[in-house]
């Protein structure tokens, strides 16, 4: 209803404005009107006026000559009679000698007059002002009477202007009847055209409404080639292309929600400040709610686990992209957080997926590999045992084979060693024992360890060590089988005569320790897939010196379990370089 009187008021002030504009103009168009008229009424008067005095100065001549008085006054009375006008007859000392109202004598002197001073000077005088003797206002015209080139008096003329008012007054109510007319139907008029152009005004105004209210299939038909019909047009197009583009922004939201729905992964979405924007029914069974009871609350509210909030935490903070396994209850859960800018604003993507399967079928797989380590470790001693005992009781040709079993029995010995060290390291991931050591001190232990190796290739190492570094916190058992690994493995691709270089510095809050070797090198297709279990890059090479091909996995966990990273980079046949940054605790 409001909307309705908004859309009419348009007319009514359009129709305001014509009101305003044709009064107006008929007001001033009246009031020249009458200014004109009054002017031209006055002018014609002092002609007529003009025109009397120079035929009463004509029959007075005589009159003034021969000092008639009597008859002059006389004529004079006869004269404004006849004529409708006052005349006076003037002596040149400004003497009244007659007037048609008043009695001479009874008048004082008219020298002063504007009129008789002008007619003296100039041949004519003309004067409007209110009579000092009537007290009403006059139109006074003066002309000489002359006799002989000698001017002898005055012939004034004169009228009352109230006499040509009352023609003007009528004259002017005839003006402003038609006026009136004129501006009445101008006003029809002018509402006529107003409708006509505010009635589209309003059939826009509801369409947009009914648009702005969902209503996409609304249209305009106006049928006109001005800017309004060019607007009803651009509407309706504005109106189609909104419903396509509702049609299709449908369709894709139906099919968004019908994927986020059939997503096996839990979802969630939220924005910078942690209030829930979407999530999926997975991710609210996880938590026991209903998607509409979550909707629009702060995630914490029912989030409680640490691992969690420090992981939106570290996205809020500027990574772009994070993924860590978070214990929820009885499940593990891979989680998965990424940032996404400008869709209006920041949104925080998670999504969880349930991996608690995958980690009790990878414990049992650990503790498969553990118990039958541990239970082949027996044998394999005993194996080795009974070989070397053989070995000095068989004969020459015989012993050959009994050194192949020991070497392969030597061989598994160490793998079954190496299966069960990374098990112990999976099994303590988050639970290693810190403590504070020198870690050059450790570095020179692990080279003096394997000082035979380095001796029989003749390798030449370099170690260099940040001096400002202070004694490192973690796992001294853990850190020196680590390095003794990469150094073996540094030595195991390094031709003789080769160069191990180890730089141990201090970046911020981390320990980065490289290992650099001018060996062989990895190809770069291979170095994404050197840290997992049994691969090598060279089977051949590994097999003829008894590598296991787990050495680089348990350097990785060593890594993992002091929070630490570890990266590789090579070139092949240059060598290769091992990095690893450590935390200081």
């Amino acid at each position: 209803m409001k909307s309705n009187i908004k859309n009419f008021s348009l007319m009514w002030k359009q129709f305001l404005r014509f009101f305003l504009i044709i009064v107006l103009t008929a007001g001033l168009i009246v009031y020249f009107s009458y200014k004109e008229i009054k002017k031209e009424y006055i002018e014609n008067l002092q002609i007529t006026l003009e025109n009397y005095a120079q035929l009463i100065e004509r029959s007075l001549k005589d009159y003034v000559v021969e000092n008639k008085t009597e008859d002059l006054n006389q004529f004079a009375k006869q004269l404004g009679d006849e004529l409708g006008i006052r005349c006076t007859i003037i002596k040149k000392d400004g003497k009244v000698l007659g007037d048609s109202d008043e009695e001479p004598r009874k008048m004082e002197n008219h020298s002063d007059r504007p009129e008789i001073i002008q007619a003296f000077n100039t041949g004519i005088g003309t004067h409007v002002r209110k009579s000092e003797t009537l007290n009403k206002e006059m139109i006074y015209v003066a002309v000489p009477l002359v006799y002989q080139d000698k001017i002898l008096g005055v012939i004034r003329t004169s009228s009352f202007i109230e006499d040509i008012q009352q023609n003007i007054k009528d004259f002017t109510k005839n003006i402003i009847g038609v006026t009136i007319l004129i501006i009445l139907l101008a006003l029809i008029f002018s509402i006529i055209t107003t409708e006509s152009y505010t009635k589209p005004v309003r059939d826009i105004a509801k369409t947009a409404n009914r648009i702005k209210q969902g209503n996409f299939k609304a249209r305009l038909y106006i049928k006109r080639s001005d800017e309004l019909g060019f607007l009803a047009n651009t509407i309706n197009e504005m109106a189609r292309e909104l419903e396509d583009n509702f049609l299709s922004l449908k369709e894709e939201r139906e099919r968004l929600k019908t994927i986020i729905s059939s997503m096996v992964e839990a979802l969630l979405v939220i924005d910078k400040d942690g209030k829930i924007i979407m999530a999926n029914e997975n991710f609210s069974k996880i938590f026991d709610k209903k998607v509409d009871d979550i909707t629009g609350k702060q995630y914490w509210e029912f989030i409680h686990e640490t691992d969690f909030i420090k992981l939106v935490n570290e996205i809020l903070d500027g990574n772009q992209f994070k993924t860590k396994e978070i214990k929820i209850g009885e499940k593990c859960y891979l989680t998965s957080c990424s940032l996404i800018s400008g869709i209006p604003e920041t949104r925080i993507i998670i999504v969880m997926h349930d991996i608690s399967e995958l980690k009790r079928l990878e414990e049992v797989k650990t503790d498969f590999v553990a118990n039958v380590a541990h239970e082949l470790k027996t044998p394999l001693t005993a194996i080795k045992g009974f070989s070397e005992t053989l070995e000095n009781e068989v004969d020459e040709n015989h012993k050959k084979f009994i050194q192949i079993i020991r070497a392969n029995t030597d061989r598994l010995i160490n793998i079954v060693s190496d299966l069960l060290a990374l098990s112990n390291l999976e099994h303590r991931h988050k639970k290693i024992d810190r403590k504070k050591f020198n870690l050059e001190k450790l570095i020179d232990n692990s080279l003096l360890i394997e000082h035979k190796k380095l001796d029989q290739k003749n390798i030449d190492v370099t170690f260099e060590f940040d001096e400002c570094i202070p004694k490192f916190q973690g796992d001294p058992f853990l850190i020196e089988q680590m390095m003794i690994n990469l150094i073996d493995n540094a030595i195991t691709y390094t031709e003789e005569n080769g160069k191990i270089c180890i730089d141990v510095s201090d970046e911020e809050n981390s320990i980065v320790i490289e290992i650099e070797d001018n060996g062989v090198g990895i190809p770069e297709d291979q170095l994404p897939r050197i840290f997992e279990r049994f691969y090598v890059v060279d089977k051949s090479r590994s097999r003829k010196l008894g590598g296991t091909g787990l050495g680089l996995s348990i350097v990785k966990h060593i890594v993992l379990s002091h929070e630490g990273e570890v990266r590789v980079e090579s070139q092949l046949g240059e060598g290769t370089k091992f990095i690893i940054t450590l935390p200081r605790a």
